[in-house]
């Protein structure tokens, strides 16, 4: 499909294309049908960028949404948190999004397993849509990556990874092409592991030596689909090759360390280790949310980088959202917000009374508040369904 170079001082916000839009060719600006933004056109004025790139054209204009006051801002919010369908709209469009990622991930593997590539674009605008989705609903979204999803392993692996990295990555103040770069190379990640005999893959325990060794083997062959196959750019095959070195120069395949470990994959490599102990496999049970954040921050400044740690840790905190905790008065509830000030001090909808009781409707408490009341201790998902009799 051919090219065309439009230039930038061309462009105005609110123009919509039907195709994806690029600064180069590996980096997108803007998603077909998501309207061009005036902070997108000062971007690139500022990077001193003079034309982009794309196979499709304008086809409409829309008013670009007028910028409310602070004041304007929190009277929409209020009403939007007050509205009584608001939370089970955001929950449905949250698990929505997951499976489509989740389908598309699946699709692109088992294309890619059988030789028949995948189209570039198509990853590329999943990838950007899926950040938005992010970017709208961000505790929503990380309340998903808690509930148990039908599906293969590495496939719910890869869009849980895929969707903590654009958390992060929005947080550190990364523009969307940057995003979609790191997203990209977060979703197919182990996409390696297609040219990995299924025996290895699919086995059910301990790995021998030799075995693990063919496992390692997934970053190179990632490394070539990516670049060969995918036609997905260096940063996002950067991402799949050295997702698996550690900060301190013991991982693999190259023994890389500190800097010289792609800044995206560094990212990749924490939520990686985070979703990897957060999920069930088939030879272990899942580690419970707290213990994963323990471990990886056990792991801060040997095993990842420890600046990076610390933003990861600002998002989820030591009770990740969606995780469940058992209150010092023995009230049992979901964390629904994370405090990045007092991270022991989240807010909790309780399920369970301190008398043991279910109570018909959730009571949300907010811990920073309730100076009385502390997390006692986290409870995994299986102690929660025996407490509920489920």
């Amino acid at each position: 499909m051919a090219m065309k170079k439009l230039r930038v001082d061309e462009l105005k916000p609110g123009m919509v294309f039907n195709k994806a839009v690029y600064i180069d060719m590996n980096n997108i600006l803007v998603a077909p049908m998501v309207p061009l933004r005036d902070e997108d056109i000062q971007r690139l004025v500022k990077w001193g960028i003079e034309e982009i790139e794309t196979a499709g054209d304008v086809i409409k204009q829309v008013e670009p949404e007028k910028k409310l006051s602070i004041k304007e801002e929190v009277s929409k919010l209020t009403k939007l948190a007050e509205s009584p369908q608001a939370g089970g709209h955001a929950e449905r469009n949250t698990s929505e999004v997951f499976d489509t990622m989740l389908h598309l991930t699946e699709d692109v593997f088992e294309k890619v397993r059988n030789g028949a590539g995948y189209e570039r674009d198509r990853i590329l605008d999943s990838v950007s849509e899926m950040i938005e989705a992010v970017r709208g609903n961000k505790n929503g979204i990380l309340d998903e990556l808690t509930r148990e999803h039908e599906g293969k392993y590495l496939y719910i692996l890869g869009v849980g990874v895929a969707m903590l990295s654009a958390v992060v990555g929005l947080d550190i103040g990364y523009g969307k092409h940057r995003l979609i770069p790191l997203c990209a190379g977060a979703l197919l990640h182990d996409i390696g592991m297609v040219r990995v005999p299924s025996y290895i893959t699919d086995k059910k325990g301990k790995l021998t030596p030799e075995e693990y060794n063919r496992i390692k083997t997934h970053t190179i062959y990632g490394y070539r689909i990516i670049t060969k196959e995918l036609d997905l750019g260096e940063e996002v095959a950067a991402v799949v090759l050295q997702h698996h070195e550690a900060y301190d120069g013991s991982g693999y395949p190259r023994k890389l360390k500190e800097d010289t470990i792609s800044v995206f994959a560094k990212i990749v490599s924490i939520c990686d280790a985070f979703m990897a102990m957060t999920r069930k496999r088939s030879y272990r049970d899942e580690h419970l949310s707290y213990h994963a954040m323990k471990t990886i921050l056990s792991g801060a400044s040997r095993k990842y980088d420890p600046e990076i740690v610390k933003v990861f840790l600002k998002n989820l905190a030591i009770y990740p959202v969606g995780s469940i905790v058992q209150l010092s008065n023995n009230a049992v509830g979901r964390v629904i917000s994370a405090n990045p000030q007092l991270p022991l001090r989240p807010k909790v909808a309780v399920m369970i009374d301190e008398f043991g009781d279910r109570l018909e409707e959730e009571k949300e408490i907010d811990l920073q508040e309730q100076s009385s009341l502390f997390v006692k201790k986290p409870l995994s998902k299986f102690i929660l369904k025996q407490i509920l009799n489920e």
